[in-house]
């Protein structure tokens, strides 16, 4: 799907297909994110694994097995130190993430999780911290645009999570971003709505650009929509009513409420309802959403309709 998440959550208890130790040079079993890492993987089996590699510069990075953890690898990125900044750091904290990736890439990872390295013991402030972060992972997708690679970034401290989320929406890397809920505008469903049953299967792909949801980039774009464990939320982007909300059954059988508020939508009917939704779910499941063309659509489909 190609995007970059933030989440508040144990970076071991991820399952993506590659999770980012934030090691030493000499890749030995330490405390914080490290050893967890070890201590889920195996302590004996990953500390092996390491001394079989020996060394690794800080600014690189290498890879082993994840053994007993989720993740298939475990890539073990040597951060810098902090000084000052003036001896490497930024250059070597890049580095760091730039290889990690590449080292995920190069065995067909389809999605890795980080820790915000150096941020810890090594003192690297955090807001520089993320800058770097962020930057290496947008640069590697723009660079990589074939690779299907998914981002995450596990975070415990709230207060760091709150910086890296402001930091990704500021930052070059926020087109990959995962649209959530104070994103845009939004005004809950009404008390004045209806329920139906909408029958339509989605492939795993269909359901990574719906995860992926939109954020208006202009007024014109007509829809925010995110997802929320199984539900998607669409809002119209200029009043932020919340017009669709959709929980997704794995047996095709999805449960869509609508809003029913004659001040906030003018639909009166569950059929045309599912007709409209499913049009739209076309859209929004394609590779790249274009608001544009759904507005196009919609004009044709009412000349039609006259005629």
């Amino acid at each position: 799907m190609r995007t970059i998440e933030i989440r508040k959550i144990s970076i071991t208890a991820l399952d993506t297909d590659a999770i980012v130790n934030a090691a030493n040079e000499g890749l030995w079993a330490g405390g914080g994110v490290c050893g967890a890492i070890f201590k889920a993987a195996g302590h004996q089996q990953l500390q092996e694994a390491c001394n079989e590699i020996g060394h690794c510069d800080t600014g690189s990075a290498v890879i082993t097995p994840g053994f007993h953890l989720k993740a298939r690898y475990v890539v073990h990125a040597v951060g810098p130190r902090w000084r000052d900044g003036r001896h490497r750091e930024p250059e070597q904290l890049y580095g760091a993430y730039y290889k990690s990736l590449e080292l995920a890439a190069a065995r067909h990872c389809r999605s890795i999780g980080f820790p915000l390295i150096s941020a810890g013991i090594f003192g690297y402030p955090v807001e520089g911290a993320w800058r770097q972060a962020l930057a290496a992972c947008g640069d590697f997708l723009d660079r990589h645009k074939e690779l299907p690679l998914d981002v995450v970034f596990a975070v415990l401290d709230d207060e760091v999570l709150k910086e890296g989320r402001k930091a990704l929406k500021g930052s070059g890397a926020s087109r990959y971003k995962i649209a959530e809920r104070n994103d845009w505008k939004t005004v809950d469903m009404p008390r004045q709505r209806e329920t139906f049953i909408l029958q339509r299967t989605f492939t795993p792909t269909q359901m990574a650009e719906l995860r992926r949801g939109n954020v208006p980039q202009a007024m014109e774009d007509k829809w925010f929509w995110f997802m929320e464990g199984d539900s998607l939320f669409a809002h119209r982007s200029w009043s932020g009513f919340c017009i669709y909300r959709i929980d997704f059954k794995p047996e095709g059988k999805h449960l869509v409420t609508v809003n029913r508020d004659p001040e906030q939508y003018g639909g009166t009917d569950a059929a045309e309802d599912a007709e409209n939704l499913n049009k739209l779910l076309d859209w929004w499941t394609r590779d790249s959403y274009d608001f544009q063309n759904e507005w196009l659509a919609e004009t044709l489909d009412a000349i039609h309709k006259e005629d």
